[in-house]
């Protein structure tokens, strides 16, 4: 392969599917190991997240800036799920050149698409929880940070520049599909080759601004409980309460470390291989589909933690499947329930002396 014809290679870990391994050929182990792991990821994927948007439109949000950002990231993850049956069968070798065209146009940009509106709400929702718990009442952070406009300005926010991102790359994808179609590229034009790779380092920019977003909220809700703990015997809900955002923020950590981190680790010297023209060898290849795998699965992992950090996404979906139901609806904790709350002061032994 030319040195330009590498460089114009395009995998689906990149924004269209690796379509270098025609149908026709038999299927190797990776691609069998592959196939069944995307389809275990699809039908999971499917069904969880098809319940936890239903559960979301069935609860009121009663203007709910929390509630707001995990309704998104559900609708988010929903659409990623649905076009993983493409990917399925571009790695089974089943799909025909317009069927692949189709994945290099739309279903693989609109895959990226949600999949960074996904991560931009994972930040949204950490960040909510660091104002709700470090900063409550802070007149630095001005009060239209805690109003429910705001969360739906910063919601529609998302959309709008990823969906701006994204367009491009299907409008500047408007070559006619080739006889035999190796890869993505083939299909772009030389803008729209110039925009992808834009738009790869953009993502990768997102990436990093929520990964330093979820440290920094995680770290000052510890502290700040911590600090808390140290100047006063605190007994009651409130204390509870922040604790368990904190516990939250952690969750939202693991996860994100778990599904995104490995991927990006990868992406970025296979983007610099792209770039510079060097022939990917086969572990760098299979690395990148791995670690996307692992991109994946968040699809799997998120509605585990709608469950662990929504009072009302659990009862509403205990109440559903016939379980229980809990009293208590409500993501967010009332504020009289701080009323409730014993403070006692202590005393340094420097003024009991």
């Amino acid at each position: 392969m030319s040195r330009r014809g590498q460089r114009d290679r395009v995998s689906h870990s990149d924004s269209a599917m690796d379509l270098s391994d025609k149908q026709g050929d038999p299927l190797g182990v990776s691609s069998i190991v592959f196939v069944s792991l995307y389809v275990l990821v699809f039908v999971t994927g499917l069904l969880l997240n098809s319940m936890a948007v239903w559960v979301f439109f069935q609860i009121s949000t009663q203007k709910r800036t929390f509630m707001l950002y995990l309704r998104n990231m559900a609708v988010a993850d929903l659409l990623m799920t649905l076009t993983l049956p493409i990917n399925i069968l571009i790695e089974a070798k089943l799909a025909s050149s317009c069927l692949e065209a189709v994945s290099c146009r739309y279903t693989a940009v609109l895959f990226y698409c949600c999949m960074y509106a996904s991560i931009l709400f994972l930040g949204l929702v950490a960040l909510d929880r660091y104002l709700k718990v470090v900063r409550p009442f802070s007149e630095t952070c001005g009060a239209c940070l805690y109003s429910y406009s705001f969360t739906v300005a910063m919601a529609a926010m998302v959309w709008i520049v990823m969906i701006a991102l994204s367009l491009p790359n299907v409008i500047l994808t408007d070559k006619p599909v080739p006889q035999n179609m190796t890869n993505c590229a083939e299909l772009k034009s030389e803008l729209g080759k110039k925009w992808h790779g834009v738009v790869i380092y953009i993502n990768i920019l997102i990436f990093f601004l929520v990964l330093i977003t979820l440290l920094t909220c995680y770290i000052s809700i510890y502290r700040h409980i911590h600090q808390s703990a140290a100047q006063f015997i605190i007994v009651g809900q409130t204390t509870q309460h922040k604790a368990k955002k904190g516990q939250n923020i952690l969750v939202l950590l693991v996860v994100f470390f778990i599904c995104f981190v490995p991927y990006h680790l990868c992406r970025i010297p296979f983007t610099k291989s792209q770039t510079d023209g060097v022939q990917m060898n086969s572990t760098l290849m299979n690395g990148k589909k791995a670690t996307l795998l692992m991109s994946m699965f968040n699809v799997c992992l998120d509605p585990i933690i709608y469950f662990l950090m929504c009072k009302s996404f659990r009862s509403k979906l205990s109440e559903t499947l016939g379980f229980w139901t809990l009293s208590d609806k409500m993501c967010s904790y009332s504020p009289t329930s701080t009323k409730k709350t014993t403070v006692v002061m202590r005393f340094k032994e420097s003024t009991s002396s």
